[in-house]
């Protein structure tokens, strides 16, 4: 059987960082080069009905992988996710604002890989 080779770790993703402007922090660059995946939050200008909505289905995707043992952060952040996270039961992973593309590399590299928080003898193959 071949080893699992998902990292396990999912990173929310603020719209801003995923659609950047120029010039501006590309988070998924920096999530592939880092081993994250990545669930994109709905940009800021999105209305309200709609951006909550999509809020609730970021927040049960994000209670799926916590209950399988995934690794979630934060990149950047967006009105109403706190309260969509805790209607599913979860806080507000721990983030980061980014004010550089080296930042964001730095704190989604420097988080343990699933075999370092999981320990050698629970690696899943």
């Amino acid at each position: 059987m071949e080893r699992d080779a998902r990292s396990l770790r999912v990173a929310l993703v603020a719209d801003r960082y995923v659609n950047p402007p120029p010039g501006g922090i590309d988070g998924i660059d920096a999530a592939a080069g880092t081993g994250w995946g990545v669930v994109q939050l709905p940009a800021d200008d999105y209305p309200d009905a709609v951006a909550q909505r999509l809020l609730f289905e970021v927040a049960e995707q994000a209670e799926e992988f916590a209950r399988h043992g995934y690794d979630l952060v934060l990149v950047g952040g967006r009105e109403g996710l706190a309260e969509a996270l805790a209607r599913v039961g979860l806080a507000v992973p721990e983030d980061i604002s980014p004010g550089s593309l080296v930042e964001l590399r730095e704190f989604l590299g420097g988080r343990p890989s699933r075999e370092a928080r999981r320990g050698p003898d629970q690696v899943q193959r």
